[in-house]
């Protein structure tokens, strides 16, 4: 605020160049002696306060749903790896190793399979129905050639392992693309999708677990220590890593949910559970499958879009189809659904703005070239 110096007329906050009361000429000096007197006024008094401090914004509920996740989980994951620990020293004992051809334990947990589709050959005993044996039968031949193939390369026999003989020139010629190691690895997946669709049936389902657990950690291991994926990436971009883990958690409330009944039953029998519904298994399948890439240092990345696009339209397809609002299955499927479809929607979404801001910088650097 500046003043006329010759009639005192109040200039306000404007800077004239002439009084408008009396025409006196203002020069800057007395402008400027105006302004700093009212800053001085407001701010020659103030004091600094050292007791102030910034107050952190408070977590999203993201940041607040992963924080329960962890709490929530870790307790878990310290019951599993003491029983993991315990597996482990029983499945790397030298001594069942040594009574095994080659030491393998991928035969060991094929001949398992082996004794339950035997099994379920008796009438009373629940089987995997007609089709699902013939694709296990098929598979297992293909994976129990290819570690056979690698099992007979003495490098790879386990010392004082009854050794292999070499494999028949007729398997030898077999397409390289029957090699691949994530053959024996999928017909794993496949072996735990069956043992825990097979839970509730009786002794049987003892077999299957076991055969699962055999081919599981062998197989895992090769699949979890494998070091073709560059670790590096989960540097760059840790909180989409950390995104995947909820597609392990809505995994396993959707396997826990196929275990509850799904169909209507009566005074006498039962309801059809979640495991006895059509294409039950492609579905359990499609979330292991999900939940064991998520957990790997590229974690959904590793699956080309389409794929898990396809993976995401089939769960909620099958759900819907199979849904009864009288059970109470269908409603613990629910949420764990809803959890990996807004998983693999939300690590698909950074794709396609990435798309689109590569797009927009290509065609300014079209217009900037004329």
């Amino acid at each position: 605020m500046s003043f006329c110096s010759n009639c005192g007329h109040d200039f306000g906050n404007d800077a004239p160049t002439f009084c408008p009361a009396c025409g006196q000429d203002v020069s800057n000096s007395e402008l400027n002696a105006g302004a700093g007197d009212y800053n001085a006024g407001d701010y020659s008094g103030g004091e600094y306060n050292g007791d102030y401090s910034w107050d952190a914004p408070p977590p999203s509920p993201l940041a607040r749903a992963e924080e329960l996740l962890s709490k929530v989980s870790a307790p878990v994951l310290a019951v599993a790896g003491q029983a993991g620990q315990a597996f482990q020293s029983v499945l790397d004992d030298p001594r069942l190793r040594s009574r095994l051809p080659g030491g393998s334990l991928t035969l060991l947990g094929l001949g398992l399979v082996g004794l339950g589709l035997l099994l379920s050959v008796i009438p009373v005993v629940a089987g995997i129905g007609f089709l699902g044996s013939v694709v296990m039968v098929l598979w297992g031949a293909l994976v129990a050639v290819n570690e056979w193939r690698i099992l007979s390369r003495p490098e790879a026999q386990e010392p004082g392992a009854p050794a292999l003989r070499p494999l028949p020139q007729s398997l030898a010629t077999l397409p390289r693309d029957t090699r691949h190691p994530g053959i024996a690895q999928t017909f794993a997946l496949l072996t735990c999708t069956n043992a825990l669709l097979m839970l509730g049936f009786g002794p049987i389902s003892l077999v299957w677990i076991l055969a699962a657990v055999v081919l599981g950690y062998d197989q895992g291991w090769r699949y979890f220590a494998d070091n073709s994926e560059d670790p590096s990436a989960l540097e760059e971009n840790p909180s989409g890593f950390r995104l995947h883990r909820w597609v392990v958690a809505g995994a396993v409330l959707c396997t826990f949910a196929l275990l509850l009944p799904w169909g209507r039953g009566s005074l006498h029998t039962p309801g059809l559970s979640g495991a006895e519904q059509p294409l039950s298994t492609i579905t359990q399948f499609t979330l292991l499958l999900l939940a064991c890439s998520a957990v790997r240092h590229r974690g959904l990345s590793a699956f080309h879009p389409l794929l898990l696009i396809i993976a995401a339209v089939w769960l909620a397809l099958w759900f819907f189809l199979m849904m009864s609002v009288y059970t109470v299955g269908p409603w613990f499927f629910l949420p764990g659904m809803l959890v990996v479809e807004a998983t693999i929607v939300r690590h698909l979404m950074p794709r396609r703005r990435g798309g689109e801001n590569l797009e927009q910088e290509a065609a300014s650097d079209m217009d900037m070239q004329g």
